[in-house]
């Protein structure tokens, strides 16, 4: 078959269909919408302070032993958490409005309140809470559960979270690790005091 022959006309008329046809393309391209990109999301503030993770880790652990080996619950409450009430509530009530780490500074102003709580684990008649007695609660690490000084720690960490503001950092379980053989000396050195022989009176002497 033989292929008829372009006119220059035929040509003309070709290119401008052609012309045309790119035009209207154009046009259309012109009309659909640049791609936008998608609105980022907003990020939110989180809910209350911050905890680090290992800090939270910590307290989570305390939190166990309290309410189970340490049995720390059979004479402590913490708000309404604990079985017994033969010590002070370590959060608030039966008679305390504060949390205790609210109360630890106003008790120990010198020290973190996990601080004071380290003491009063092991050296409970250190600073005794008003309307109960000394010499009752036996020091954490001459009870059964014998207790590592890790454990402690993370014992002492959960009772100085209650009420924290703001709430614990690393340093501070650092600081409350560091208390302990402090609050072990302080303990021996009272009961060596309270075990020491009374001097003997004084001989009367003769009047002259």
């Amino acid at each position: 078959m033989v292929e008829p022959r372009l006119t220059p006309a035929t040509s003309r008329r070709r290119g401008r269909a052609a012309c045309l046809a790119l035009a209207l393309l154009a046009s259309a391209c012109d009309d659909v919408p640049p791609p936008t990109k998608p609105p980022a999301r907003a990020v939110e503030a989180p809910a209350g302070p911050v905890v680090d993770p290992a800090v939270a880790h910590t307290i989570a652990s305390g939190e166990r032993l309290f309410f189970d080996r340490a049995a720390c619950s059979a004479c402590h409450r913490v708000g309404e958490r604990g079985a017994m009430y033969n010590g002070p509530n370590l959060g608030v009530g039966d008679g305390m409005t504060e949390p205790l780490a609210v109360r630890a500074k106003l008790r120990r102003p010198d020290a973190l309140p996990i601080e004071y709580v380290v003491e009063s684990m092991l050296d409970p008649d250190a600073i005794v809470v008003p309307t109960f007695a000394p010499g009752v609660m036996k020091a954490i690490d001459e009870l059964p559960s014998q207790l590592s000084d890790g454990e402690i720690v993370a014992v002492a960490a959960f009772v100085a979270s209650q009420g924290a503001d703001p709430p614990l950092v690393p340093s501070d379980l650092e600081r409350a690790k560091a208390r302990i053989p402090a609050a072990r000396a302080a303990r021996a050195a009272r009961r060596a005091a309270a075990q020491a022989p009374a001097p003997a009176p004084a001989a009367p002497t003769k009047a002259l």
